[in-house]
């Protein structure tokens, strides 16, 4: 390797090293919890990096999130004055490993001086939140620690005061947590749900803090089924958009999902939880088969909860695939405390993409997938008998088919397809085999109803 390659390489490692610390990015050759000691950043960042090993000494051990929306071992956020970030550090120091430690860094007219350094006992730092929890116009930290050793987390509020962070330990346990003004009096509260553990039923709580004291103001039941959480949604959960809350998405078993929603009610200051049925126990009504969970659909900031039936032909216990389910979106209506169709869809996980059934597909049409040429088949579904819809599959009306980019350059099997998408190498297409059938839709129609998966 000749003396400027070597030059060119060692740049290159520099520059990835310090984005994966300050980014919260990691790439699998990386073993980001044990990263010793990254190159040295520059300006302001070599300022933090400086402070943080006059307490941590040389090469400390960083360590990361492993959960939420911060995941770096340095993150940047406001929490002494508003308009200037602060630095929140995880590290454990050379050879130490009696817990982490958590080191808040603000920059002063000296520079950036550390106002804060706190050793928590936890094996790993599960999630880190923000919100004004204390009602003093200013953000707070709220952490979540983790225990590998028996599996247990506890949450820990971090505020400043008097010229330092100041900790205040809540002793709160949690599978999922949540800082959010669910009561809209201008201050967070802590959301937190678990799951059933021996004794201890699965419960949601909502917490908060007034002059350092902890208060549960409001508990609801949770499914006791549930033995873990696949997503955890907050937001907007009404169909008006004036109805804040959270949706989790309960793992009751590998293939089966249950939705449950949390929102506190004003009129009778209660935390309320619409889908459990408290002689069960249990949130079955939203209970599916599939990997839907909830979320926004489109454009739209209202979480949306899935429920799912088979197409016609098919059964829970016989359908084969997903995308023979029809996936039906829907908002809560917090005047009836029902939910409310909004669309209808068939999703294909596997490709990543969703297709919008129109209304007069419905009951009308099944589908059928063809995982080896990755093809779903949309049907005319033929009623036999009115009585139990019994029936065969008819004309085929739509197929949707994922090609390669180069099999679709070389014009490989695309004999009657239209492009709808070009992404990561793929192609994605359609064609339409009876133009004239009633139930068959436009190329403009099938554009508009095509969407790619968001991937979170």
């Amino acid at each position: 390797m000749s003396h400027k390659l070597r030059i060119w390489c060692a740049a290159v490692a520099v520059a990835l090293a310090i984005s994966l610390l300050f980014s919260g990015c990691s790439l699998s050759a990386l073993d980001a919890q044990s990263l010793m000691r990254p190159p040295r950043p520059t300006g302001e960042r070599a300022q933090i990096h400086d402070e943080l090993e006059k307490s941590a000494g040389a090469n400390p051990t960083l360590k990361y999130p492993s959960r939420g929306e911060y995941r770096s071992a340095i993150i940047m956020h406001s929490l002494v004055s508003a308009g200037q970030e602060d630095a929140i550090a995880f590290y454990q120091k050379k050879g130490d490993s009696a817990g982490i430690n958590v080191m808040f860094i603000h920059k002063t007219e000296d520079g950036w001086k550390a106002v804060g350094d706190f050793n928590n006992p936890a094996t790993t730092v599960d999630k880190v939140c923000f919100g004004d929890i204390n009602g003093d116009g200013h953000d707070e930290a709220v952490i979540g620690w983790g225990s590998n050793l028996n599996n247990s987390t506890t949450i820990c509020v971090y505020y400043y005061e008097n010229g330092k962070m100041c900790e205040l330990k809540l002793e709160q346990s949690y599978t999922e947590m949540v800082v959010m003004d669910f009561d809209d009096d201008h201050s967070d509260e802590i959301f937190t749900a678990s799951v059933t553990v021996g004794d201890q039923p699965a419960i949601a709580r909502l917490l908060r803090v007034r002059d350092d004291q902890l208060e549960i103001i409001g508990s609801a039941n949770l499914d006791t089924t549930v033995t873990s959480y696949a997503s955890t949604t907050a937001g907007i959960i009404s169909e008006s958009g004036n109805l804040k809350g959270v949706v989790l998405d309960g793992r009751k078993s590998a293939d089966t999902l249950v939705t449950e929603m949390l929102y506190w009610d004003k009129e009778t200051s209660t935390l309320q939880s619409p889908f459990y049925d408290s002689n069960a126990q249990t949130s079955n009504y939203t209970q599916r088969r599939t990997h839907a969970v909830s979320q926004t659909i489109g454009d739209s900031k209202i979480i949306e909860i899935p429920i799912v039936t088979p197409m016609p032909g098919y059964t829970t216990d016989n359908a084969p695939d997903e995308t023979n389910y029809l996936t039906n979106w829907h908002r809560f209506d917090e005047r009836e405390g029902t939910l409310v169709r909004s669309a209808s869809m068939v999703m294909d996980y596997t490709d990543g993409y969703s297709f919008l059934v129109p209304d007069m597909w419905r009951g009308k049409v099944s589908t059928q997938m063809d995982p080896s040429t990755r093809t779903l088949t949309f049907y005319e579904w033929v009623v036999a008998d009115e009585t139990t819809g019994s029936g065969a599959m008819g004309a085929a009306l739509l197929r949707l088919h994922v090609f390669t980019k180069d099999s679709w350059e070389r014009q490989e099997g695309t004999d009657g397809y239209y492009q709808l998408v070009d992404n990561n190498n793929l192609v994605f297409a359609a064609a339409i085999p009876t133009p004239d059938n009633a139930l068959s839709l436009t190329i403009n129609d099938i554009k508009n109803g095509f969407e790619l998966i968001r991937q979170e």
